[in-house]
């Protein structure tokens, strides 16, 4: 099961976290594209644009980080963490 965790941050605190699965048999690309439009879809904000940056610190490190930059609408936090907690393999 792929699994990815955000994390809203504002003043360095969590002001909200979340967890989403995605269990369908799909490229790990398309999982964590689902996933994280579900998340944007739960926090109700904007899909954040999707950096070759973005790609090159989740792949490394299994985490990415948003800035308010990378949102086309305002949002009302520092930056939200996405992290990959499972992706389904033993």
């Amino acid at each position: 099961m792929y699994k990815l965790w955000a994390k809203k941050i504002k003043s360095n605190r969590i002001v909200d976290s979340l967890v989403v699965n995605n269990k369908e048999n799909i490229s790990p690309d398309e999982k964590r594209e689902k996933c994280l439009k579900e998340i944007c879809q739960k926090f109700d904000m904007s899909v954040p644009v999707w950096l070759k940056t973005h790609d090159m610190e989740f792949s490394q490190f299994k985490i990415v980080t948003f800035f308010p930059h990378d949102f086309i609408d305002e949002v009302d936090f520092d930056k939200l963490e996405v992290e990959l907690i499972d992706d389904g393999t033993k």
